[in-house]
């Protein structure tokens, strides 16, 4: 398989950390109800979600197929619950 493109990789690391960094400081938070929590959570999951299927299209868009591709790897795991770390792209 083809590496991503590097413009593509650095924009979804951006988009993985600050999904961590938000859910990890709403999760520590102590002063927040569980039902604010989970909806700020939710929030952060599918702005995540948008800015992946908008680098997805624009991949798309421009025929680069192979980071499509990979990004469309990234996204499912998403989907299914499980968050890459940006240090893993």
């Amino acid at each position: 398989m083809e590496k991503m493109k590097q413009v593509y990789t650095i924009l979804a690391k951006d988009l993985l950390h600050q999904y961590h960094s938000k859910f990890e400081n709403m999760r520590s938070a102590s002063a927040v109800a569980d039902a604010v929590r989970v909806i700020s959570q939710n929030d952060y999951a599918f702005r995540l979600s948008i800015g992946m299927e908008g680098l997805l299209s624009v991949a798309r868009a421009a025929g680069d197929d192979e980071s499509a591709d990979q990004l469309e790897t990234i996204i499912s795991k998403c989907n299914a619950g499980e968050i890459p770390c940006a240090g893993t792209l």
